[in-house]
């Protein structure tokens, strides 16, 4: 059954709310005597690809600022910031390779079956990112814009359920010199070194920014004593803007990054040493993401263009024990020593993969000027990857994942697209948008035997699943003055078939499977406005998803099997956002979100394990959201600077299941991080602690049999100091 949520946090939240209140009504009518303007920032977003006001868009946002990243670990942060975004959920196998997430409960079933199959989106400043670097370090990173419902006709082919789109700082010739540093508990640690401004005045605009940054968790290896995960972490990201004329401007920047990693993937639920592992050798990890882009924009008399091309090269490599003595103890009543000391020359459950991709993407678009009457958009864009996937397996649990596998995919993907926002009159208008496409996803894979009994000696097999689609939707919305907007939609969402990387079959001489492409279709009624002279933002959605061919690959561990296969699920509820500035030195916030989410019309018996009426795994119930934030000048005391401080509250309750039978629920969370300090005017110094009350983090979850349990625990309580110097 799911689980109820702490009480004693619970407490501490309502206790939170009621004095807020207090002292918001205190402080409203203190601002009101004295006459004070203290709105709350105006918020710009490019949800529909080019900046506007957040006012102005008839989709639900969730936002992600600078100052909030700052409150997540580093070195997991991409992962971390679902937790402050309501209705959007990331599955953290401990790899972040292999981390994918779901927006209202529409996203990845179980596990990815290649770097294609996101069916939520990820993108870097509009640009598409392969899924294997959607989780990348968040350096130098202005916010990051959760879009829910489908986001095909303008962020392309992997938008089914949403898109998460990374926004970064731009070289826009503002000087920005900074240094932080941090050093916190369990070996943590963050160096982080910003510069940017005007290079050539009026020509050459110039950023950088560079990231060292690591630490250990709170996962023992009982055989060997190493505490994971152990992660060292490199970054580095870099802009120039080309004002080529008064009319045009070019732009080109990188992103490197270099992750080495010991750490784990499932770790036995409820041991006596929980949380540990028992392993001959942890996952070694390792990933270098390289990404390069280049935009184009030039201004014509009635309508602006836009040019982008990018290019993606990541390269992982992992090494894993299989066999988790603690995992294998319980399941086959032997002793742990069964299963130690396997790792060496001769590894008898043992796996060492490659990962290699390069991807390429361009997109001409045009759009209208921001000061005309009718906005629109229409372009064409193109995707291509090329993917291999190799390595060997040993396995003593049978014939399957047993020999040297090497598989080569290929996708390319060719689209057209256009949206136009329809005026009725001065408040209703009609936005209708399509994207047409074409996808080519093909497969060619090369099995050989290293001589286990039941598997063939070899076997080569091609594969190709061709799409072509239309997605798009149709939106109504409502302004109701300059800061207030309610509109409904009707989308329908894509997300393309392909082949699973890794063929289980192939040791039977069998083919991979494919999977047919995914639709859904969104229906969502959602409105933002402004009260009390801009202090108070208010924002909210109701939504229904009806998805077919929900893509599925499940694993069931110890029969060593994938099942490969298209489910039909629906999910409902609704997001409600709120932020508050009582005065000028005070802000509240909060965010809640509800899902229903399960299968519907699945076979009886389905190899999967899913049922009708399953929840979908790994989507709660309920999720939120709520934090203060304070600045208090420290003048009346004749001292320099301000105390600020954030304190952040994050929840996850009921329903949460760990995989498509529900065999049980992952445990909800209870989150506190909350950082406190010292800020001058190029000074501050701070004290932090991310997830303060050490509450226990279930990120993902499997069965091994009706009994044994395993999770991927997230990280535990780091507390620490911090400190950033301006130049």
């Amino acid at each position: 059954m799911p689980s109820l949520p702490n009480p004693r946090l619970a407490l501490l939240l309502t206790l939170a709310a009621g004095l807020g209140g207090v002292t918001s009504a205190a402080a409203q009518s203190a601002a009101a005597g004295a006459g004070e303007t203290i709105a709350l920032d105006a918020v710009e977003v490019t949800a529909r690809r080019d900046a506007e006001p957040l006012s102005a868009v008839p989709v639900s946002v969730g936002l992600v600022r600078a100052q909030d990243l700052e409150l997540e670990a580093p070195t997991n942060a991409a992962v971390d910031i679902s937790r402050a975004v309501p209705n959007y959920a990331v599955t953290d196998v401990g790899n972040p390779l292999f981390a994918f997430g779901a927006i209202r409960g529409v996203g990845t079933l179980s596990f990815p079956q290649n770097p294609f199959d996101s069916t939520i989106g990820y993108a870097l400043n509009g640009n598409p990112l392969s899924l294997y670097s959607g989780s990348q370090q968040m350096l130098d990173v202005e916010r990051v814009e959760v879009l829910r419902g489908p986001q095909n006709v303008l962020f392309g082919r992997s938008s089914e359920g949403g898109t998460v789109n990374i926004v970064t700082a731009q070289p826009d010739g503002v000087r920005d010199m900074r240094v932080r540093g941090e050093i916190g508990t369990n070996g943590n640690y963050l160096t982080d070194v910003i510069a940017g401004g005007t290079l050539i005045p009026g020509v050459l605009n110039g950023r950088g920014a560079i990231r060292f940054t690591g630490g250990k968790g709170d996962v023992t290896n009982l055989l060997t004593g190493q505490t994971l995960p152990d992660q060292q972490i490199a970054a580095a990201r870099g802009s120039l803007r080309l004002f080529a004329g008064e009319r045009t401007t070019i732009t080109v920047s990188g992103f490197y990054e270099n992750n080495e990693s010991d750490t784990f993937n499932y770790i036995l639920r409820g041991g006596a040493n929980y949380p540990a592992v028992m392993l001959d050798q942890p996952l070694g990890f390792s990933r270098r993401l390289a990404i390069g882009t280049a935009e184009v924009k030039h201004a014509f008399d009635d309508f602006d263009l836009t040019a982008t091309f990018s290019v993606q090269d990541i390269t992982s490599h992992q090494n894993s024990d299989n066999t988790d003595a603690l995992i294998y103890a319980q399941v086959t009543g032997l002793s742990p020593s069964f299963f130690t000391g396997t790792a060496g020359p001769a590894c008898t459950d043992c796996t060492r993969y490659k990962f290699q991709e390069t991807a390429y993407s361009a997109e001409v678009r045009l759009s209208s000027r921001a000061d005309a009457p009718v906005r629109w958009t229409a372009g064409v864009s193109y995707y291509h990857s090329d993917f291999e996937q190799g390595g060997t397996n040993v396995s003593s649990f049978g014939p399957t994942q047993n020999g040297t596998y090497n598989t080569q995919m290929t996708l390319d993907s060719t689209s057209a697209f256009g949206e136009i926002g329809i005026p009725l009159n001065e408040r209703w208008t009609l936005t209708p948008g399509v994207r047409v496409g074409y996808d080519t996803l093909s497969r060619d894979g090369l099995y050989i035997s290293n001589g286990a009994a039941g598997t063939v000696p070899a076997f080569a097999e091609s594969g190709e699943v061709s799409d072509p689609y239309v997605a798009g939707g149709l939106s109504l919305s409502y302004k109701v003055d300059a800061d207030s907007l309610v509109y409904g939609s009707i989308r329908r969402g894509y997300s393309n078939a392909g082949f699973p990387y890794f063929n289980i079959f192939s040791v039977f001489g069998q083919p991979a499977p494919s999977y047919p492409a995914s639709y859904a279709w969104t229906y969502e009624i959602g409105g933002r406005t402004a009260l009390l002279d801009g202090r108070l933002r208010l924002d909210g959605s109701i939504f229904y998803n009806n998805v077919q061919d929900g893509h599925v690959n499940a694993f069931d561990l110890l029969a060593n099997s994938f099942t490969i296969t298209a489910l039909d699920y629906y999910t409902y509820g609704f997001e409600a956002n709120a932020r508050l500035r009582i005065n000028e030195g005070l802000s509240v916030y909060g965010g809640i979100g509800y899902t229903k989410a399960a299968f519907f019309d699945v076979a009886t018996g389905d190899a999967s394990g899913a049922a009708d009426g399953n929840s979908l795994p790994n989507v709660p119930n309920w999720q939120g959201v709520a934090g203060i934030e304070t600045s208090t000048p420290l003048s009346s005391l004749g001292l320099p600077g301000r105390l600020v401080s954030n304190v952040e509250y994050q929840f996850a309750w009921g329903g949460r299941a760990a995989d498509l039978a529900n065999t049980f629920y992952l445990a909800p969370y209870n989150i506190v991080n909350a950082r406190v300090g010292w800020q001058g005017e190029q000074v501050k110094v701070y004290a932090f602690a991310r997830n303060l009350f050490d509450d226990n983090i279930e990120t993902a979850g499997t069965a091994y049999t009706s009994t044994v349990f395993a999770v991927t625990p997230g990280l535990g309580r780091v507390v620490g100091l911090g400190a950033e110097v301006r130049f």
